[in-house]
């Protein structure tokens, strides 16, 4: 086998461990989305438990201090599922292209490269194979941006429930002692 074939061999099979690597965070992420909306369901569970505590608690008429915590856990909270809520807005992630277009790119590069004498079938895999890790690519860029913001609303509503939750156990304990 020649310097130069054991070069090509080489470099496809880097080619196809990066477009495996890159498959596999293009799924990471999109799963990371859903695992984000799994999150956000949870949290308006909580949100609606401590919403339905807050409003027990005021109708029984605390005065003082209580009655601003409690007009303040349900601000927060009312804030906590508008944050949850667009966190959970349908949002278009982007998926691999169907296998028609790569069979029409296949078909590309095989009429392109048939007009040059000399190239083999592994110049055409390989030059696919780098098409593909760049549609990964810009994929997994689109996805972890939509993520990415995903999660800052969650942030946000967790945040929010937790302070509204802070002031809903402290107005317990001043009613308790």
């Amino acid at each position: 086998m020649s310097d130069n074939a054991i070069v090509t061999v080489f470099h496809d099979r880097i080619y196809e461990r990066l477009l495996q690597e890159m498959n596999s965070k293009d799924d990471l992420a999109i799963k990371l989305g859903d695992g984000l909306d799994v999150k956000a369901s949870i949290l308006l569970l909580v949100i609606t438990f401590l919403a339905t505590q807050t409003a027990y608690f005021l109708d029984k008429h605390a005065a003082g201090l209580p009655h601003y915590l409690l007009v303040a856990a349900g601000v927060l909270l009312g804030c906590a599922t508008i944050a949850a809520f667009v966190e959970l807005w349908p949002r278009t992630y982007v998926l691999p292209l169907p296998e028609k277009s790569g069979i029409d790119r296949a078909a590309e590069l095989r009429d392109f490269y048939s007009q040059h004498e000399g190239v083999e079938a592994d110049v055409m895999i390989a030059e696919f194979t780098k098409n593909e890790m760049g549609w990964a690519q810009s994929r997994i860029s689109t996805n972890q941006g939509i993520n990415h913001v995903k999660a800052r609303w969650l942030e946000w509503s967790f945040y929010l429930t937790a302070v509204a939750m802070i002031f809903n156990i402290a107005t317990l304990l001043m009613r308790l002692f």
